[in-house]
């Protein structure tokens, strides 16, 4: 006999119970046509890798707080809460909340506001469906450090910066990173020195 889904709380589009199911969270009206859900991953490429039933719970009163581990390992709580952006609920960081944004640059793709969050630096403007970012991490598997802030503003301003990465034999060499509108970010290894 299947176990009946536990009620986490309403739905903030129609009212009837909000359940958890296999990878997220979902109205039971779905039958009349209520379409919320919400991914328990919903969070996980800004660095909280999974939203907990519990904290499900707590979204569907209002603003919670939640941890979210930065580039650097620490980790830092955010307010986060539901809301409907583009006809689609999900949640909603403010990332803003007790500090003040530095602008590091324009958005290539839509030329809002790039401001560091803890994974990236990427458009201010990601929950209305902007996914331009740079990584943090872009360079690390190839040996290299995090980006810095001051790294981000030149390939932002110049469209390219000059970065250290390590080769297989542990040599060290300087290479060009580009930005791209698609990636973030990318080396261009051909014009790299030796």
């Amino acid at each position: 006999m299947q176990k009946k889904p536990i009620k986490l709380g309403d739905c903030p589009r129609c009212g009837e119970p909000v359940v958890e199911r296999q990878g997220f969270y979902g109205c039971e009206g779905w039958r009349e046509g209520c379409d919320f859900t919400v991914s328990v991953q919903a969070l996980a490429s800004i660095g909280h890798p999974v939203i907990s039933a519990r904290q499900m719970r707590k979204l569907l009163k209002g603003p919670t707080r939640m941890s979210f581990r930065m580039a650097n390992g620490v980790e830092k709580l955010f307010m986060v809460e539901l809301r409907e952006i583009d006809g689609r609920w999900r949640p909603w960081i403010d990332f803003e909340a007790g500090s003040e944004l530095e602008v590091l640059g324009a958005c290539p793709l839509c030329g809002a506001d790039v401001v560091e969050s803890p994974l990236s630096y990427g458009c201010s403007r990601w929950e209305e469906g902007c996914e331009f970012a740079i990584f943090k991490n872009s360079i690390k598997r190839f040996g290299g450090k995090m980006l810095s802030k001051q790294k981000a503003k030149e390939l932002l301003e110049k469209g390219v910066t000059v970065v250290t990465i390590r080769g297989f034999d542990g040599s060290q060499r300087q290479v060009p990173l580009r930005l791209d509108r698609e990636f973030g970010c990318k080396i261009d290894f051909d014009e790299g020195e030796e």
